[in-house]
């Protein structure tokens, strides 16, 4: 009797290794793939963010937007479309972050007393 025990043990403990190994040959797709292409244009006030998703990782190269209202789609990266609205998401980025102006360091310095002459 317990060596049914120990057979059914066994079975039921292999069954559920085997369950979560993947199959030979199989690939995992990261969540941030493009399955597919969004088929229409969108005005690209809509499109607040993208980002790119890999060929080398993901089954096709896509762009990614997310839009104002947190909606996820894909575009095919090869659209005249889809090129301008990266390009125009990455002005709006451009122009929203702040400049660092570089200051020279010979520039006078108003009331410091190594900035002053005699004659």
């Amino acid at each position: 009797m317990a060596g049914l025990a120990t057979l059914g043990a066994s079975l039921l403990l292999l069954t559920l290794c085997a369950h979560h190994l993947d199959p030979a040959g199989s690939v995992s797709i990261p969540s941030s793939c493009c399955m597919s292409f969004i088929s229409k244009t969108v005005p690209e006030k809509r499109v607040a963010s993208y980002q790119l998703s890999s060929a080398s990782v993901c089954p096709m190269a896509g762009v990614i937007f997310t839009t104002r209202k947190g909606q996820k789609f894909c575009g095919d990266p090869k659209q005249p479309w889809v090129q301008k609205i990266t390009k125009l998401v990455d002005a709006r980025q451009k122009k929203a972050s702040p400049t660092v102006r570089a200051m020279s360091t010979k520039a006078p310095v108003q009331g410091s007393p190594a900035n002053t002459t005699s004659i």
